[in-house]
């Protein structure tokens, strides 16, 4: 079973890309793949997997990037992942998410946040290299983070507010739903 449960993992993580928020919808599945987990199938986990098939039967159109348009990051955190999209007048060009490591979902949620607008221009490197972008996220306070003195932040703030440095962006508050 375990072998089939990554094979199914691997055919998901190649459409990724098409599919917003996947890893809040595989987690469950992905601790079945820890190595000390015990195999049983819960109706947790057959909720997961059914909400996966459901997803990749949806159909998910994702448009062409134009380099003369303007581009928006949609960043995200949850508990157990975070997630962006990258958008062009509204429309997605890709979708990206990653699952927490054990440490990083110990993070508190204003730093779970700043880790996932980090995330979303790091992933999307090629697209935005040079280029003006502005980042929306459902959590207010990341828009004062942006400015804050780096010398004043917590060791963490710093390093994260070091990795996105190199990037264009203005963080904007958008609420969430």
């Amino acid at each position: 079973m375990v072998k089939e449960l990554q094979q199914f993992m691997g055919m998901i993580q190649y459409m990724s890309s098409f599919i917003p928020k996947l890893s809040s919808h595989t987690d469950p599945l992905r601790k079945l793949l820890h190595k000390d987990a015990a195999w049983q199938s819960t109706e947790t986990h057959q909720k997961s997997f059914g909400k996966i098939k459901s997803l990749m039967q949806k159909e998910m159109t994702l448009s062409y990037y134009d380099p003369n348009k303007a581009t928006v990051l949609e960043v995200d955190s949850s508990l157990t992942g975070i997630g962006a999209a990258l958008l062009q007048d509204g429309k997605p060009i890709a979708f990206a998410s990653k699952s927490l490591t054990d440490t990083e979902s110990r993070y508190a949620h204003i730093e779970r946040e700043p880790l996932a607008a980090v995330f979303a221009p790091e992933r999307f490197h090629t697209y935005i290299y040079g280029k003006a972008v502005l980042v929306q996220s459902d959590h207010k306070p990341l828009v004062n983070i942006q400015h804050k003195n780096l010398s004043k932040a917590p060791p963490r703030l710093q390093r994260m507010l070091l990795r996105i440095q190199p990037h264009n962006y203005t963080i904007q508050f958008k609420a969430g739903k």
